[in-house]
């Protein structure tokens, strides 16, 4: 017991190096790649959304070609972290690829490129890469936690997704006004998290708090829960480990909680905490803004009349195939679609979608389809076509 004491003690008093942190992010980087490869190439039946109409030039070997190179300097940073060459590669060759099609804009995607480039920009300074991270961070949680205080968020994620499939409340109890309004609690612990993890004295009560709401997370999403989105499981694997070693080992932080923000670490202030306050006026992304699960987001359904035109999507068209929704055509639900095919939701935006309605027009011309957007909760008389 002695010995083991001792080694927990010399294990505490050791320093970590922030290029552990940049190791273990590359890892579960690459895991995502893997998991959801297939967005990352042009093979594939949901359509690739470009930002502008000459990257659809780019041939499919492009996209194998910036995903393999991916994969390959992703092992590399695993094992050699600091390696400044493989990190501007990376750097460039994601916003590349990424530029190829609006569905690679994935919240983990956007995080993991922004840590990247925080190591690139601190590369002579390490000692200011933490203080960046704790910005990160905490405005990730604070932001994602504002985005959730909605009766959509605490009828579809707590009610129906938590009590009802999770825990298998039964409805008269998951129902009720007083466990409706608990769920209130949820994105109250995931704010306040974020703002705690920008104080000393609140920093690791807040860390361990959301280190308890991500394996919660991973609990009910993971193998032995919904086994839902197993994208994010290495994410949320990541953001425990990055809580633990920047605020509750506290190697990091005491020697940097009042520097790091020069001039050239202040794009990471206005990228992490100011731009996602445009979202709630219209003028910024929901994932560039953290709105992750709050069931406030745009969500698409394709009513298609002649599936014989749409023979290769057979196996996603909703499980009942015709729908009161669609006045008894064909229903695809395209949320369901893109995990089913890619692992990965579909990049939600309105002008996403009309991309994917041109885009869907040009293979299935005579699918004589119908593209409706709705938020949740699903109403046919607030829903909009964005047929031409």
């Amino acid at each position: 017991m002695t010995t083991l004491a001792t080694y927990k003690r010399w294990l505490a008093n050791r320093p970590v190096s922030v290029h552990l942190l940049l190791s273990l992010i590359a890892f579960c980087w690459l895991s995502a790649k893997l998991i959801g490869w297939k967005v990352w190439v042009a093979e594939r039946t949901f359509p690739v959304i470009a930002p502008f109409d000459l990257l659809y030039q780019v041939p499919s070997a492009g996209h194998w070609v910036l995903l393999g190179l991916s994969i390959i300097l992703l092992v590399l940073l695993i094992i050699k972290p600091g390696n400044k060459y493989a990190q501007c590669t990376l750097f460039f060759s994601e916003i590349a690829s990424c530029l190829l099609d609006e569905n690679r804009w994935q919240p983990w995607e956007y995080l993991y490129l922004f840590i990247l480039g925080i190591f690139i920009l601190n590369r002579t300074k390490l000692s200011h890469v933490a203080a960046c991270l704790v910005i990160t961070l905490a405005t990730v949680y604070i932001y994602s936690g504002l985005h959730k205080f909605n009766e959509s968020f605490i009828i579809n994620m707590w009610q129906t997704t938590i009590l009802k499939r999770f825990f298998k409340v039964p409805p008269v109890l998951y129902k009720a006004g007083w466990m409706h309004y608990l769920g209130y609690l949820l994105p109250f612990i995931e704010t306040a998290g974020g703002l705690g993890l920008l104080f000393s004295k609140t920093k690791k009560t807040a860390a361990v708090l959301l280190t308890a709401m991500h394996i919660f997370i991973l609990l009910l999403i993971g193998p032995i829960g919904l086994h839902y989105n197993k994208i994010v499981w290495p994410w949320n694997t990541v953001m425990i480990l990055l809580l633990y070693f920047l605020f509750i080992r506290n190697q990091m932080i005491s020697i940097v909680e009042r520097r790091g923000l020069e001039i050239r670490n202040k794009i990471i202030l206005v990228a992490w905490a100011v731009l996602p306050a445009l979202n709630f006026i219209g003028f910024w992304d929901n994932y560039l803004s953290w709105n992750l699960y709050s069931s406030r987001i745009p969500r698409m359904i394709i009513c298609i009349k002649d599936t014989a035109a749409t023979t290769p999507l057979r196996s996603y068209y909703s499980g009942n195939h015709t729908s009161k929704i669609c006045n008894g055509k064909v229903l695809l639900n395209v949320q369901d679609w893109s995990m089913r095919e890619m692992a990965v939701p579909p990049y939600p935006e309105e002008r996403v979608y009309k991309r994917m309605e041109v885009q869907w027009n040009k293979t299935y011309p005579l699918a004589h389809a119908d593209f409706v957007i709705y938020y949740s909760p699903f109403k046919k008389d607030s829903a909009s076509s964005i047929n031409q």
